[in-house]
């Protein structure tokens, strides 16, 4: 599903040359759940960027639903985030302007889906917000937001989702309640789930956990096979 090869990524700075990303290598097949942890500078949310297609390495490969996002554009990666990548992040990333149910909507009706009101409907009744549909972010809490954006990310049936922090900005038992959620709903679909978080209840929940530390896999829960020599 997803192969990343010698994967590297450098920025030049004042100081020089900071590497944030050196020589990874890393295999996630479908339906895995992987959690990637690590200090914060570790490179984590830069790797789960570059897996998505949101960024490019400096050198290395990233293979995605059989796809080398490395030798694509911008228009071409984007077309293949669109068909096969769903995301959910710490900050919600809702349209203010638009309604519970028409934030969930919008990326469907973006894809041509012809029945995307009811899909949306169907959704956000699975993450207990059927009594929220007309209202707006505002109007929402913190949790009742996350769940809406992981109604979105699901509503488009993506081969794989990537979280960044899901539950960073959520209270202890909300943030219980999304990771529920995100697993019933991994489960349920068969979706792979690659996220990135500082938190271990959520961690654990995953399958394979992956270690960053100064850009540099440190330790892989998986079976050696997984991790590409």
């Amino acid at each position: 599903m997803i192969e990343a090869s010698q994967l590297t990524k450098s920025v030049d700075t004042a100081e020089g040359i900071l590497t944030i990303l050196d020589s990874i290598n890393l295999k996630v097949d479908a339906g895995e759940s992987l959690a990637i942890v690590g200090a914060s500078g570790s490179g984590k949310s830069t790797l789960l960027g570059i897996l998505a297609g949101l960024d490019i390495p400096s050198s290395g490969k990233v293979v995605l639903a059989n796809k080398d996002l490395t030798i694509m554009g911008e228009e071409g990666r984007a077309a293949v985030r669109a068909a096969s990548v769903g995301f959910v992040f710490q900050s919600f990333q809702l349209l203010p302007g638009l309604n519970t149910i028409e934030n969930v909507m919008l990326p469907l009706e973006l894809h041509g889906v012809t029945d995307a009101e009811k899909k949306a409907t169907d959704y956000l009744e699975r993450v207990g917000l059927s009594h929220r549909l007309r209202h707006y972010p505002k109007q929402l809490s913190g949790g009742e937001q996350q769940r809406v954006a992981i109604a979105r990310a699901f509503a488009s049936e993506p081969d794989v989702l990537f979280a960044d922090e899901p539950t960073g900005n959520l209270d202890t038992t909300t943030g219980a309640k999304v990771i529920e959620l995100l697993f019933q709903l991994n489960q349920s679909q068969g979706t792979t789930l690659i996220l990135v978080t500082h938190e271990m209840r959520l961690a654990q929940r995953c399958l394979r956990q992956v270690t960053l530390e100064a850009g540099k896999i440190v330790s892989d829960s998986a079976p050696s096979s997984h991790v590409l020599e």
